[in-house]
């Protein structure tokens, strides 16, 4: 069933897992057996639970698919960034700083993180990142290529161990080509670096949310090994 209330709304004593990346169709089906109720948003799927002995089947079946006993995105990769030591930056395009805005909601992120810059226009992408003028041409302001020499500049220029890119259509417009939605993620650690590219569904700002929970989820995996 569905659970009416939301994660910060819930009583206390009661035990959530944090999933994303997978429906509620997967989870049901990986949990027969296990009561639970949850709750479907652009954060992904919330389940909760009524005894720790449910929470901890669950969280054996579900394995990396859990993010958090209920915790926000940010909060987890902040924590893994102060326990591992490292610094972060962003380059945002059509998120428009809402990425560093929900890394610095959690108190004591300027332990790791050093800054980002908005780079909505295509002038500033060259300006500021070192985006090539050809680049922009050939593909596109939203294209993997770009992306990556956003992610190149950044960094290049903020030297810090980890950094986030992203440029996307958020709607509304696209074409058939480039459809409304069409997101590229980029994630850097040291010298590995991962472009990803999505289409969200989820109207202007619900792409905006999801392109920004999707990058903190890719440098999460990055960062716990699941991506190599």
């Amino acid at each position: 069933m569905v659970c009416e209330v939301c994660l910060e709304e819930r009583p206390p004593g009661g035990y959530v897992l944090r999933t994303f990346g997978v429906g509620a169709e997967y989870l049901k089906d990986a949990l027969k057996g296990i009561p639970f109720s949850w709750r479907e948003g652009l954060a992904g799927v919330d389940l909760f639970f009524d005894s720790p002995e449910d929470l901890k089947k669950a969280e054996g079946k579900l394995g990396k698919v859990v993010y958090s006993r209920g915790e926000s995105m940010e909060v987890v990769v902040g924590r893994l960034l102060k326990e591992k030591g490292l610094t972060l930056s962003t380059a945002e395009s059509c998120t428009a700083g809402l990425l560093s805005a929900r890394i610095v909601n959690v108190p004591g992120s300027s332990e790791y993180f050093l800054g980002g810059v908005v780079v909505y226009s295509n002038d500033l992408k060259v300006k500021l990142l070192g985006v090539r003028e050809e680049t922009l041409k050939r593909y596109g302001a939203v294209s993997e290529e770009t992306c990556l020499e956003m992610l190149e500049g950044l960094k290049e220029k903020f030297r810090t161990d980890c950094g986030v890119a992203i440029t996307g259509i958020a709607g509304p417009g696209g074409t058939e080509r480039k459809p409304e939605g069409l997101t590229y993620v980029g994630v850097y650690l040291r010298e590995r670096m991962v472009v990803e590219r999505h289409i969200f569904n989820r109207g202007r700002n619900g792409n905006r949310f999801l392109s920004t929970q999707t990058a903190l989820n890719t440098l999460r995996k990055i960062l716990t090994g699941e991506v190599r």
